[in-house]
């Protein structure tokens, strides 16, 4: 397995007790206890905001800040709800200020259409304070979806977008990215990571396909996220490991994208 330093993009860590997920503590001595004798160097910290409850979005946020601010490995990935507007974009502006590394929103947890304006409007703004957005890409109820975040992506030139888990089974839609890179007009600020997708389809007979997809996107823009609790950091990486990618790609997703996505100044690059 990876022995590198590693970039876990995508945890949910239990920060209180409204926040239980997966039906167990995960709480981050919890997380801890599935490192093992990996090399962790960083972890983002996501919370995900609740439609008109702006109370609710603050609090979360700002125990996922707090989670950063008491252990340094930690980096915050806030949220905020489309459905609030002004109030959702003054709250990006906050948590930007506050030290968030990032914003996370999920189009099924949080019930929103990608291709609603406030969706666009809230990207454009992370963007604006210098905040990568993470999105769950994975819909079984919008086969639109894949479309939409097209079009967000290139409407908002100037934000870097990441797809969490590839689309899913329709990662193969992702080679749309790869025609768009024949453009010039094209900013390259789609980010493509294989939290949940690793695991799915490392042994299977797609294991070939996602690895050339990943090739193919750039191995400069994938990502490692284990989506703990639903998966371990160790098994994530061994999927990872088992796809094929050299020592040289791995660390490239493992690691050295992720720190300079989310400008982590880690010391592991000396």
């Amino acid at each position: 397995m990876a022995n590198g330093p590693v970039v876990d993009v995508h945890v949910h860590l239990q920060l209180d007790d409204d926040s239980q997920m997966a039906g167990r503590s995960h709480r981050l001595a919890d997380y801890e206890g599935t490192l093992g004798d990996l090399r962790l160097i960083a972890a983002g910290v996501l919370v995900m905001a609740p439609r008109n409850d702006l109370p609710r979005t603050r609090e979360l946020n700002n125990l996922a800040l707090a989670a950063a601010e008491e252990d340094t490995r930690l980096y915050a990935m806030c949220s905020v709800h489309p459905a609030d507007d002004a109030k959702a974009l003054a709250e990006v502006d906050r948590v930007a200020a506050a030290g968030a590394r990032g914003l996370k929103l999920h189009p099924n947890t949080q019930e929103f259409d990608v291709a609603d304006d406030g969706v666009a409007k809230i990207v454009r703004r992370a963007g604006e304070r210098g905040l990568p957005v993470l999105f769950d890409s994975w819909s079984v109820t919008d086969p639109a979806q894949p479309g939409k975040f097209v079009n967000l992506i290139t409407g908002c030139p100037e934000t870097q977008v990441i797809l969490a888990h590839m689309l899913g089974p329709s990662f193969l839609e992702l080679l749309v990215y790869r025609v768009l890179a024949e453009y010039p007009s094209y900013a390259r600020n789609a980010w493509f990571e294989l939290s949940g997708i690793a695991p799915l389809y490392a042994d299977s007979p797609l294991a070939a396909q996602l690895t050339w997809l990943c090739r193919e996107l750039g191995v400069d823009r994938v990502l490692f996220g284990s989506d703990y609790p639903f998966f371990g950091v160790g098994s994530a990486l061994r999927a990872v490991d088992r796809l094929g990618f050299s020592p040289v790609e791995v660390r490239q997703i493992t690691h050295d994208n992720a720190a300079s996505l989310f400008r982590l100044d880690d010391g592991a690059n000396g």
